[in-house]
């Protein structure tokens, strides 16, 4: 499992400074301040980039690390009242192409974003891979296997599109600038709380571990997330609340679980553990699958329908076979590379 804590692959200004005021956060060793010094001595592109972003997080009163560069308390050197600035618009335009296309249709060819990006960028797990991420808010993100996600905050909000699998975000508290997840055809808004999303096509399940989140429609929506001058969703929206674990379809959400074993066992992915309460081993391998890059057979619909229980860690496939095997009399056989096939095993007779 990878730690990844706001990382940026880009040589942008702007997303060179998001990591250095993250790491700014977490206070610099002295490698750091001589090596962040270098970087807003290479251009007044980077210090303005740093200290808007600084003011934008609240991070002034930190830059006292760096006082001889900074001898009073910087100024912000542009107009407050200025609707979209170059370095944001520059951001905007690799944000509306970034998300999807339910996001970027409206606010691309109409021009008329309402709101300034201040912060951009996608981060993807690979099968088999689980990633965390503390976001420049400290909101922390984590993906599961074969996940991908883009990460958006503007002046009023802060977006998170679901594209691809699965993710648990436990939201920084702000109740000025709430945080919504779109996944599927829904929109997921906490000001301050957790909550895990599963992505599977176009079905899509929400577990509450803290608090409350409201859900909504794409279509209950006036326009565009970025067009959006009220950004908050009804007080009337479905709310699932802690312990809940909901179902969502356009203008259908309903709840389907508070079973607070299976709830953790939907949960286990994180911390690298897969559990099974009485599945179908066909239900089962569908699950091993998401994790590694093997396809499993069966001999028949028999073993298919078999039941099984049990905790197994997601990156170790020798060991869950090896247990089906001693447990469940299933045995396996590797029929190429990437496919196993199981099969009901022989009697010792």
């Amino acid at each position: 499992m990878s730690q990844v804590v706001a990382i940026n692959i880009n040589k942008d200004p702007l997303d060179e400074a998001s990591v250095w005021i993250a790491k700014l956060d977490k206070g610099l060793s002295d490698t750091e301040v001589a090596e962040l010094k270098g970087w807003l001595k290479l251009s007044h592109k980077h210090v303005e980039s740093f200290i808007k972003l600084a003011e934008f997080w609240d991070k002034m009163e930190s830059l006292s690390q760096l006082s001889e560069l900074f001898p009073h308390k910087p100024q912000p050197s542009f107009n407050k009242k200025r609707p979209v600035l170059a370095w944001a618009a520059s951001v905007m335009i690799a944000s509306l192409l970034s998300l999807g296309l339910w996001f970027k249709s409206d606010v691309w060819w109409t021009g008329s974003a309402t709101q300034v990006v201040q912060f951009n960028h996608d981060y993807v797990t690979q099968v088999g891979e689980q990633a965390n991420f503390v976001l420049l808010d400290n909101t922390k993100l984590v993906l599961n296997t074969n996940s991908s996600v883009t990460v958006t905050y503007t002046d009023t909000q802060r977006v998170v599109e679901l594209l691809r699998g699965e993710m648990h975000v436990t939201v920084a508290h702000n109740k000025h600038k709430p945080l919504s997840v779109y996944a599927g055809s829904n929109i997921m808004q906490a000001a301050g709380t957790a909550f895990n999303v599963q992505l599977d096509h176009d079905k899509v399940e929400l577990i509450v571990t803290d608090g409350k989140v409201l859900v909504a429609d794409i279509t209950s929506l006036p326009t565009a997330p970025l067009e959006l001058k009220n950004v908050y969703l009804s007080k009337e929206s479905f709310t699932v609340s802690k312990g809940q674990k909901a179902q969502l379809k356009a203008s259908d959400t309903i709840i389907i679980g508070s079973n607070e074993g299976k709830l953790a066992s939907d949960l286990a992915w994180q911390q690298g553990n897969i559990i099974f309460r009485g599945e179908s081993l066909g239900e089962a391998m569908q699950e091993i699958s998401r994790y590694t890059n093997y396809q499993f057979d069966f001999s028949d619909e028999d073993i298919k329908r078999l039941k099984i229980a049990g905790r197994f860690k997601t990156s170790d496939i020798n060991n869950l076979l090896m247990s089906l095997e001693s447990n469940f009399a299933v045995a396996y056989e590797r029929t190429s590379q990437n496919r196993i096939r199981l099969s009901k095993k022989p009697s010792s007779d």
